[in-house]
């Protein structure tokens, strides 16, 4: 009995303390083998960690993510400096040349979309009438119109390539293409036309003359003497002409400073333009530029008008030309002719009242001279005239616009 008594405490004594001392020793050692395997990954979470919540990863993770989503090209994120550095570089340039350039630059794809959109009325025809169509030789007309915008392409990059060498703009992109306007250049081709052409010389010699008659009335001649300050056009006088339009202002550069001889440069300016034609052929019309060298004596000020001279009393005349209905309000156009003037200086006009909508007053010629006199103009009412003119009209129109 006490055999089995002692065997029993000894078996008790075995699974009560010594088994399970002997379990948490190998306890120890294996988790202490599972410590040594796992802390490796451990150190490494940690410092993901660190990386992860850190305030610089954390940007390039958000920027990554939006560039992603918001282009599937996985090196677009690089651009992004790039248009920083193109803002500033763009404040560097005056107002409207960016925008000058790149409807340049774009013209040829902006004239093409002019055709497609032609192009897509003619398609909408039943196969009857288009087979009246061809008959009368319509689609003959898109190819002739494409081979007419290249000879101008040809024009507006060399203008676009002047520009950006004279400006230093560098290759950059200066704006989106989508910004690029038509009008832009269709309205420099309608300038060009005008006042560099010889389709244009019958307009010059209806608008001109009268304009420079009355500056020698009112001077008492060219050789007079003193040399007599004038803003805008002319000859004979110290001329200074003053644009805001870059249009203008970058042809005139063409033309003056980059340009050897007469007629070098070619135009087909009215190639999408197929409304009011007697003959079709009119659309296609070449011209060249320009027809008599620019006079180098004139000085071309770049800028606002309201903004580019801020000295008083500068001039002993100021003419303007289809100008004054271009105001926002035509009322800090005539303040500041008038603060230019010399005193005993004239004002001289010619033009239009053709106001956009931009306009805040359309006033009648009645008003205008109303307004002239308010602001302290002596205003003549014997020296007004009624003058017909015309402006880049195009050949064989049939219809007519006459100021």
């Amino acid at each position: 009995m006490r055999t089995s008594y002692y065997l029993t405490r000894f078996l008790t004594l075995l699974l009560c303390v010594v088994f399970p001392l002997y379990l948490a020793l190998r306890a120890s050692a294996w988790l202490s083998d599972v410590r040594s395997l796992f802390s490796p990954l451990s150190e490494r979470a940690k410092a993901l960690h660190v990386v992860l919540t850190s305030p610089l990863t954390a940007a390039r993770a958000s920027f990554s993510k939006e560039a992603l989503e918001a282009s599937p090209e996985p090196a677009e994120p690089v651009r992004a400096p790039e248009s920083g550095r193109r803002k500033e570089h763009l404040s560097s340039l005056p107002d409207g040349l960016a925008h000058c350039i790149n409807s340049l630059e774009q013209y040829p794809f902006l004239a093409e979309q002019v055709l497609q959109r032609k192009h897509a009325r003619y398609a909408k025809q039943t196969p009857a009438q288009q087979t009246i169509s061809n008959k009368l030789g319509y689609p003959a007309h898109f190819e002739k119109a494409r081979e007419g915008i290249e000879v101008n392409a040809r024009f507006s990059q060399q203008l676009a390539q002047m520009t950006r060498e004279d400006y230093r703009t560098g290759p950059r992109s200066l704006e989106d293409a989508e910004e690029a306007e038509f009008g832009v250049v269709n309205q420099m081709f309608g300038h060009l036309v005008r006042d560099w052409s010889t389709q244009g010389a019958k307009e010059r010699q209806t608008a001109f003359p009268p304009v420079l008659d009355a500056l020698e009335q009112h001077s008492g001649g060219k050789g007079n003497g003193r040399e007599k300050r004038v803003l805008v056009p002319g000859s004979g006088y110290d001329v200074t002409a003053n644009e805001l339009d870059y249009g203008s202002i970058l042809a005139y550069h063409l033309l003056t400073n980059h340009t050897s001889s007469l007629h070098q440069h070619i135009l087909q300016p009215f190639v999408t333009k197929w409304t009011h034609q007697a003959n079709p052929s009119s659309r296609y019309s070449t011209l060249t530029v320009p027809d008599r060298w620019p006079n180098k004596a004139v000085k071309l000020v770049e800028g606002d008008f309201l903004d580019i001279f801020p000295r008083d009393g500068e001039f002993d005349a100021v003419a303007t030309l289809f100008f004054i209905d271009m105001s926002e309000n035509v009322v800090d156009f005539l303040s500041n002719i008038h603060r230019l003037l010399k005193p005993g200086g004239v004002w001289i006009n010619l033009g239009p009242l053709k106001w956009g909508a931009h306009s805040a007053l359309q006033l009648s010629a009645e008003e205008v001279l109303q307004l002239a006199d308010l602001l302290g103009f002596d205003v003549d009412h014997t020296s007004r005239k009624s003058i017909d003119s015309q402006y880049a009209e195009q050949p064989d129109t049939l219809l007519k616009f006459t100021y």
